[in-house]
C-alpha cells in the first residue's frame, strides 16, 4: 500500500532548464559545470563559491550567472497545489540534489511546512541521487518501506536508482503525465 510520495525539486516542483547554464559556460566547459554542480550539491562548496566559479568559467559577472539561475527556476504552481492536496492522504517528502542556501530561495519555511513531512537536501548529508544511501535515508526519515513509496523525478538515473531499491517511480515530464501515472500506480495497488 502506498503511504508516501517523494518529489524531486528542480525539473518537477520547479521548472528547470539546465540548457541555459550550459549555454552560458559553453560546450567546452560542460564537464566543469557538471563538476561544480556536483560539488555544490554534495555541500563541498557554498552557493557563493558555485556562482563565483561559474562566472569565471563563463566570463560573466556573478550577477549575470545568478540572474540566469533565477530565470531558469519557476514554480510549478499547479503541481505544488496538488502536493498540498496529496498531503491529506500521504506522507510527502522532498528529496533534492541541492547546494547550501538554495532551499530558502525556492521554498520558505511556511511552504515547506505546508507541503512536506520531510525535506532531505543532498548538501546537508553529503550524498547525491542516485545514491542508495540517500534513498534509504529518505525512507527512514519518512518511516516507510520502499514498497510503500512513489518516487517522482525528472532524471532517469535517479528514477532507476529508486526502482533498484524497490520504490514505485514516475519519470516526470508533465503534470498531466504525472497524474496519469499516479492514477495507474494507485489503481494497480488497490487491485
Amino acid at each position: 500500500m502506498i503511504k508516501a510520495l517523494i518529489f524531486d525539486c528542480f525539473g518537477v516542483l520547479y521548472w528547470d532548464d539546465l540548457n541555459r547554464m550550459y549555454d552560458l559556460v559553453g560546450a567546452e566547459n560542460a564537464q566543469n559545470l557538471n563538476d561544480l554542480m556536483h560539488a555544490c550539491d554534495h555541500g563541498y562548496i557554498t552557493a557563493q563559491d558555485f556562482l563565483d566559479q561559474v562566472a569565471a568559467l563563463a566570463g560573466k559577472t556573478v550577477d549575470e550567472v545568478a540572474s540566469t539561475m533565477r530565470d531558469k527556476q519557476s514554480p510549478n504552481k499547479a503541481l505544488m497545489n496538488r502536493v498540498k492536496e496529496l498531503k491529506a492522504n500521504y506522507k510527502i517528502g522532498l528529496l533534492s540534489n541541492m547546494g547550501y542556501d538554495t532551499l530558502d530561495a525556492v521554498f520558505n519555511e511556511q511552504q515547506r511546512k505546508d507541503m512536506f513531512d520531510d525535506v532531505l537536501i543532498s548538501s546537508d548529508v553529503g550524498l547525491i541521487k542516485p545514491s542508495r544511501d540517500l534513498y534509504e535515508l529518505a525512507l527512514e526519515r519518512l518511516g516507510v518501506g520502499p514498497d510503500e513509496v512513489i518516487f517522482i523525478d525528472d532524471r532517469l538515473p535517479n528514477v532507476e536508482g529508486a526502482m533498484q531499491l524497490g520504490m514505485k517511480t514516475i519519470l516526470f515530464t508533465t503534470n498531466k503525465h504525472f497524474e496519469q501515472e499516479l492514477a495507474r500506480i494507485l489503481e494497480a495497488e488497490s487491485a
